[in-house]
């Protein structure tokens, strides 16, 4: 779990530069994407140590990230793509 940690840590960081310079129609996607990594990696810490009195107030963060994420998939499925 330490290592998944990490690994979120740099997803995040990654993350964190296309969300900088995202333009006006992608940067809630990229905002998202970035907060998705950066909230779960203290998830797997707490996890990691067994920390369970910390992980719910993690989960209660990280949900709403999560549901945005679903309903902006579902959302840009329904639109009509260019051609």
């Amino acid at each position: 779990m330490l290592a998944f940690a990490a690994v979120q840590l740099l997803l995040a960081v990654r993350a964190l530069r296309p969300a900088l310079r995202a333009e006006a129609g992608q940067r809630i996607d990229r905002w998202l994407a970035f907060a998705d990594q950066f909230l779960g990696a203290p998830v797997s810490l707490a996890l990691a140590f067994g920390a369970f009195d910390v992980l719910f107030p993690l989960l209660v963060l990280l949900g709403p990230v999560l549901t945005w994420q679903l309903v902006r998939s579902f959302q840009s499925g329904r639109k009509p793509k260019p051609v």
